[in-house]
Formats: structure tokens, sequence, C-alpha cells
């Protein structure tokens, strides 16, 4: 009797060697390939206030692509100085400002000898970085903040007023002070964002007064 398997019975050792080898491999790229779709371990949700509000504000600065090509990048306000309260008559100066933060009262730029001016006009689109309630605040005496031409704060707008804006959609706004005073200490846009912390608008989110940036649809 032979000592070696006949070359059927070989064959069919072959064939069964290599169907295990295939189930093997197949085992093997299985695995490899639930690690490749094993879900990310969660990132902790950010609690500090200060740190969410630094986190807009990064995402608002790379997100500034999404301005149009015109301003590819927030640029601030068209603002607008007169000499007379209550923007009467032709403004004296009209100039960008990056952010509306002034300290004590608006005044002309160094080197001018022109007399400090009477009342101020910012106009252009604001953008939101996120998606939710925001509240703007207008502490200044006279001042008063329009969203879309809707009153949003000072005048006769409620104290706790909030405006729904949507993310990444520009909304056009309005600052105006109507007497400037030395005793002001101080002149700001600020809003609460929807995530509660209070700030000035960054110039990220500010674009001048243009018709390559269209209102959003009611």
């Amino acid at each position: 009797m032979s000592k070696f398997p006949s070359s059927s019975r070989r064959s069919q050792v072959l064939r069964w060697g290599l169907v295990l080898a295939a189930l093997g491999g197949a085992a093997l790229l299985v695995l490899r390939r639930d690690d490749v779709l094993a879900p990310a371990r969660p990132v902790p949700p950010v609690t500090d206030t200060a740190d969410r509000m630094a986190a807009e504000l990064l995402q608002a600065a790379q997100r500034a692509d999404m301005c149009t090509s015109a301003n590819p990048a927030g640029v601030g306000l068209r603002g607008e100085y007169f000499d007379k309260a209550f923007l009467k008559g032709s403004p004296r100066l009209v100039r960008t400002d990056g952010v509306v933060d002034f300290d004590q009262a608006v005044k002309w730029p160094s080197g001018t000898t022109q007399k400090p001016v009477s009342s101020v006009r910012w106009s252009g689109w604001v953008r939101a970085p996120i998606s939710g309630g925001y509240r703007f605040h207008a502490d200044a005496p006279g001042m008063r903040v329009l969203i879309a031409r809707k009153l949003v704060a000072g005048g006769d707008a409620p104290a706790d007023e909030k405006v729904e804006l949507a993310a990444g959609r520009f909304y056009p706004i309005e600052v105006t002070v109507d007497r400037l005073a030395n005793s002001v200490a101080r002149i700001r846009l600020e809003w609460t964002a929807p995530h509660g912390a209070r700030y000035v608008v960054p110039k990220a989110l500010l674009n001048l007064p243009t018709e390559t940036a269209t209102a959003p649809k009611a």
C-alpha cells in the first residue's frame, strides 16, 4: 500500500487548503475594515463660555470665504459722521470702521482740525456665525440697532428683544447714534450670541453696504 495519498486525494487536500486560506484572508480584511470604520472617540463638549466664544470667532474667520467675491473677508461697516445731531445734513466724513467700539466721544481722526461730530451712522451687512437667537445691545444714549430694518436694540425696542439669525446668511444692519456727547463713556456694537456670551461683533462678520450681498429671503 502506498505511503503517499493518491493524486485525487492530494487535489482535494489542496482545494481545502486554498478555501481555508481564502476564508482566513477574508476574516482579516473584515477585521481591518472594522478597525477603519470604528467610530472615533467622541469629542468632549466645550462647556466654558470663553472657550465657546473663542471657538466661534475662530470658525467665523475660517469661514470668511462664504462672503462674496467683492468682499472675500469681513472688512467692517461704513461709518458716516455728521456735524449736526440726528444725522441731519450731509456727512462730513465717510470711512470704513472695522468694528464699532469707541472710547469716549467719537471724534475726527487725529491730525485734523475739524470739530467733533454730533451724530453717526454705521451701515452694511452682518453675518451670523451660528444659528439662533441674538440679542443686540445699545447702551449709549440715543443709540439704535436695526436688523433688516427692524429695531432690535435702543429706542422703543424691548430690553430683551432677540432676533433669529441663520448661520452664514447676510442681514442688513444699521447702527445710529443721534446725539454724541463727551459724557458717553463708550459706544460699541455688541450682541449676546445664542450660547450666552456677550462681546463686540467682530470685523470678520461685518461687510460694507453692497449689492453683491443679497438680503436673505423671507
